[in-house]
């Protein structure tokens, strides 16, 4: 969907989003152990390699 709306804007409350060569913080709390996949949503970041994994233990 992000490829065919390039300029559309997200204001979720488990997303952060920054302009390049800014730092912010993003705090999730997690209720049970697991692996949470995330990834960027700006078209083409994720298939560039923005994404992760995040462990609960």
């Amino acid at each position: 969907m992000m490829k065919n709306t390039p300029g559309m804007k997200h204001a979720e409350p488990n997303m952060i989003s920054l302009d390049a060569g800014k730092n912010g913080e993003l705090i999730w709390q997690f209720t049970q152990a697991g692996t949470v996949d995330f990834a960027c949503l700006v078209a083409g970041h994720m298939e560039a390699g923005m994404i992760g994994k995040v462990n609960v233990h």
